[in-house]
């Protein structure tokens, strides 16, 4: 991996054509969580690379190259959805919570691994700029609440509530979609140059 950094560092063309095809469909799939359509998720995976394209000299240890892309498609979704849409995270002591843990374990129960997780991708996007952008953080990306706090600019109460408020919510599209027998449209993955 080191020698890669290196070539990267140096603008090898064909370093960041390797660095493009190794990390695009997972940092593409990160923009579209974060985002919540595929024409924004595009716009953010393209300014995402040209970011790290400028900022690779910043790279201080080469080992942590994945975790340091992965950071600058955080910030860059962020960035975009704090320019394009007015995100406002309601306070924790707003609204009390309304999760429920029984209706989760029936619905844990009731769905196979599989489907559960198809249901939760294909529910992601449903859910409010805010709700979605803190589940994806947390339960997809692994962030701390305080981390997500630190980046999103909130306490880290706000973002433990909108947590929870997001599973709360996607709670409630899965089961709509599970009872209504509907299958929702799947997350389109593929990613076009």
């Amino acid at each position: 991996m080191q020698e890669w950094v290196k070539q990267l560092k140096a603008g090898d063309h064909t370093a960041y054509r390797k660095l493009y095809d190794d990390y695009a469909r997972p940092m593409y799939n990160l923009c579209l969580r974060m985002t919540g359509n595929e024409a924004d998720a595009h716009d953010v995976l393209q300014d995402g690379f040209v970011r790290i394209y400028e900022k690779i000299g910043q790279l201080k240890q080469v080992e942590m190259l994945p975790a340091w892309v992965k950071k600058v498609f955080v910030t860059t979704s962020l960035q975009f959805m704090k320019s394009r849409k007015s995100l406002r995270f309601e306070e924790i002591d707003q609204q009390p919570g309304m999760f429920n843990l029984q209706e989760e374990s029936s619905l844990l129960e009731e769905l196979e691994n599989e489907q559960l997780i198809a249901y939760i991708q294909d529910s992601i996007p449903k859910l409010a700029d805010r709700y979605r952008i803190v589940f994806t953080l947390h339960a997809m990306e692994n962030m701390s609440h305080e981390e997500i706090a630190k980046e999103l600019n909130i306490v880290a109460g706000t973002s433990r509530s909108q947590y929870l408020r997001a599973k709360q919510k996607l709670l409630e599209i899965i089961k709509k979609n599970k009872d209504h027998g509907r299958q929702t449209e799947r997350i389109y993955t593929g990613i076009t140059q």
